[in-house]
């Protein structure tokens, strides 16, 4: 009986090959990445580290970081109208997949203004004369030191609503008015006229905050990015790597000494001497996690930015740990 039964199985494993082996075969179960308390900790301090030396806090605001809040929009100026729609096209997606708002509109209102040149210094001066309010942002200086350089303008919005250019007082304009409504807001649209960029300097405006040891009552974002690159820099690179790295210095405000930092970073594209592991030439995990975590944290008047930033970056290289 029991040869019988034997015989009658191995018939059927002949007749059914597939079925038998599909029995046979183990489950296929999606392997679990092992994320360990020491690559917690060490996510961490890289987080730390690059918001401390990579990002620039909001001139007048402590540990408070500005973004873009207005929808962006780019222009680029002394490229091909090939390589210049390339770069605007890819600075959007950029901005789209880390969270930043983007003007889908064509033509669209410029807050970005790019400029390949080979007299940056000569440009430079002409923007500060048409148009003062794109490179004294913050403690910026009129002069260009490196290679690539960007000048940032933001704004500073107190507890009425009132925005007011976030700036050293005493720097002295003719025109305009310091307090910001609405249409007056600043633009990085060279096309436009010049008066109608009617953004002045004044002297210390009120402020209205209903500030704390946790709250400051008063929020930063993004007005304006002025940014200057050497065309001789970029010769010989690709638009993609190009397009990443404009991405990068636009929609943050990044710190610039003109040092490579000691990781993976687009910002030491432009840098000489960076190390080849640390000169990635599209965004590393490292950027895409830093611009997605400031584009995420809740936009609260709160001197606890910093420490959001830097928790919501360690989770964001969490999530792509063992990813290439």
């Amino acid at each position: 009986m029991r040869q019988s039964r034997f015989l009658l199985l191995f018939g059927l494993t002949l007749l059914c090959p597939g079925a038998a082996l599909a029995q046979a075969a183990p489950p296929q179960a999606t392997p679990e990445t092992i994320y360990s308390d020491a690559q917690r900790e060490k996510d961490q301090a890289v987080s730390r580290r690059t918001v401390e030396t990579m990002l620039a806090a909001a001139f007048s605001l402590e540990n408070q970081y500005a973004k873009w809040k207005e929808p962006v929009c780019a222009r680029v100026f002394g490229l091909s109208a090939a390589e210049g729609w390339f770069v605007e096209r890819h600075i959007r997606q950029v901005a789209r997949a880390v969270g930043a708002p983007v003007d889908t509109a064509d033509p669209c209102r410029a807050n970005i203004a790019i400029f390949f040149t080979d007299d940056p210094q000569a440009v430079l001066q002409a923007i500060a004369t048409a148009r003062p309010f794109m490179v004294s942002g913050g403690n910026q200086k009129v002069l260009v030191k490196y290679s690539s350089q960007a000048w940032y303008t933001s704004l500073k919005t107190d507890f009425n609503g009132v925005k007011t250019l976030d700036i050293p007082f005493g720097i002295a304009h003719p025109e305009g008015d310091c307090i910001l409504q609405g249409a007056s807001a600043p633009t990085a649209d060279m096309s436009s006229p010049a008066a109608d960029q009617t953004v002045g300097f004044c002297e210390m405006p009120y402020v209205a905050a209903n500030d704390s040891r946790l709250h400051t009552g008063v929020t930063a974002e993004m007005a304006t990015t002025t940014v200057l690159v050497d065309s001789k820099t970029v010769l010989g690179m690709k638009l993609g790597e190009v397009g990443d790295y404009l991405a990068f210095l636009t929609l943050a405000q990044a710190q610039q000494t003109g040092a490579c930092q000691p990781l993976p970073t687009i910002a030491n594209l432009m840098s000489k001497g960076c190390a080849a592991a640390d000169t990635p030439r599209t965004l590393s995990k490292i950027d895409t996690a830093l611009l997605t975590a400031l584009y995420e944290i809740p936009d609260n008047p709160e001197t606890l930015q910093k420490q959001r930033i830097i928790g919501a970056m360690r989770r964001h290289l969490e999530a792509t740990f063992g990813k290439n």
